[in-house]
């Protein structure tokens, strides 16, 4: 997934999801705390690696981990008008109030709240990063 969506929330804490994005992540996804203070939504494929992942681990602490991770998870679908509710737990957890960006991020989605998301960008978005990541990666 890819782009940058730059959105609200309402009241309800209802989210639009742009279409293109949707089209990406079918009808069915999950969302769930993220790292960085973000959201992640997952479509249906990188859920279903994920439980597949999650149930191969062997470590009780990773174990107990992974089931408060899916605690807070939620499963989503859209309304008629492409939104979504974020439960208040997640809106808190991602201090999301009213701005927010949707970023495309490989197989994944972000939430992010507009002011971390835009000092995030001031940080990794800078010419020598850029260079050296480009090297890294062979773009």
């Amino acid at each position: 997934m890819t782009g940058t969506y730059e959105h609200t929330i309402d009241g309800k804490g209802r989210l639009f999801i742009p279409s293109r994005l949707k089209e990406e992540m079918g009808d069915t996804f999950h969302l769930s705390m993220g790292t960085d203070q973000c959201l992640t939504i997952y479509p249906q494929n990188a859920w279903d690696a994920l439980c597949a992942r999650a149930e191969e681990l062997e470590e009780e602490e990773d174990i107990e981990a992974m089931e408060v991770f899916f605690a807070q998870s939620y499963r989503c679908t859209v309304d008629s008008q492409n939104r979504i509710v974020i439960p208040p737990l997640l809106r808190e957890f991602a201090n999301l109030e009213k701005d927010v960006v949707i970023v495309g991020s490989n197989n994944v989605a972000k939430v992010w709240n507009a002011k971390r998301w835009s000092e995030k960008v001031d940080t990794y978005m800078s010419p020598d990063r850029m260079k050296a990541l480009a090297r890294k990666i062979r773009l």
